[in-house]
């Protein structure tokens, strides 16, 4: 089983127990897979349904069941695969699409990032938030990967600097089709990379406020760094404002949450298809949410 898909499989279980803990009624001493039982697993599929789509409820059962028979092979799962066949059978996927293209929301996240050079009434740790959702917007539109090695991206290996070039770079292991995957950044994206890099992800990495004197602010935010000391760089491309790297449910409120503000699309991460020739092509799906425009707007997006 490969890394990507085992990690997958023990989210998926891990939300089950932590449902188990919410009510109180996680055995620690309990043996492996010994917790999935019916009246457990009717409590989580309860709990997760006003929140979860159908399809989401179904691969989750799936996987549940899954993992339970990895961790107890011995056991007999009947019950539980007939409730993952019913959900299955419930299971409609979101089927709506409307014409929002690559180029709205790279404009979009272009927009964002330069509003958050302007804000100087703005505390830093703000400016960079904004900045880094507007890179992650913008980036995640033009060269799109999945969620999670999108939210993995790692300065010096999955994240680097060739020649002049940035390059997201997944090794084989780290692809769900088990292939090299090397993209090339936009060349017009540039300077974004390198200012969040330079002025914005400093200020994050901080733990207390890097200050509270805007005109300070506003002088790090024009600073740049040599090609060399970007290059050098290490660490977790997206970082939240606790200076710790964005966790993998961060980073899609992230995508979801900045999108709804900026465009008025509730977007996720996972609608984006792994691949894409051309960009105008590249339709997102949408609901039919009000629009959510400003920077207060921007500002409640911005909360890891």
């Amino acid at each position: 089983m490969k890394p990507v898909s085992r990690d997958d499989l023990a989210r998926r279980y891990g939300y089950f127990l932590w449902t188990l803990m919410q009510a109180g009624q996680l055995d620690l001493g309990a043996s492996a897979g010994a917790q999935v039982i019916p009246e457990a697993v009717e409590r989580f599929i309860a709990l997760v349904e006003p929140y979860w789509g159908s399809v989401t409820r179904s691969q989750s059962m799936f996987k549940l069941r899954r993992m339970a028979e990895i961790l107890a092979p011995e056991r007999d799962l009947v019950w539980l695969r007939a409730i993952e066949a019913d959900l299955r059978a419930d299971a409609r996927p979101k089927g709506r699409r409307e014409n929002v293209t690559t180029n709205e929301l790279l404009q979009a996240g272009e927009a964002l990032f330069q509003e958050a050079e302007n804000a100087s009434h703005l505390s830093p740790k703000k400016r960079a938030c904004l900045a880094r959702n507007g890179l992650m917007m913008a980036l995640l539109a033009v060269r799109p990967i999945r969620h999670k090695n999108f939210g993995e991206l790692t300065l010096g290996t999955s994240f680097r600097q060739l020649d002049g070039s940035w390059w997201i770079i997944l090794e084989a292991e780290d692809t769900k089709g088990g292939r090299v995957d090397e993209r090339q950044v936009p060349e017009y994206l540039n300077p974004l990379v390198e200012r969040y890099l330079a002025a914005y992800r400093p200020i994050l990495l901080a733990r207390q406020a890097a200050t509270s004197d805007c005109e300070i602010a506003r002088a790090k935010a024009t600073q740049s760094l040599p090609h060399a000391l970007l290059e050098d760089m290490s660490g977790s491309l997206w970082v939240a404002i606790t200076g710790e790297p964005l966790t993998y449910s961060a980073v899609g409120a992230a995508i979801t949450d900045t999108v709804e503000a900026t465009i008025g699309v509730r977007l996720s991460s996972a609608c984006i298809p792994p691949r894409c020739k051309d960009h105008d092509d590249l339709f997102w799906r949408r609901t039919s949410r009000p629009y959510a425009r400003g920077t207060a707007a921007q500002l409640r997006a911005c909360g890891g």
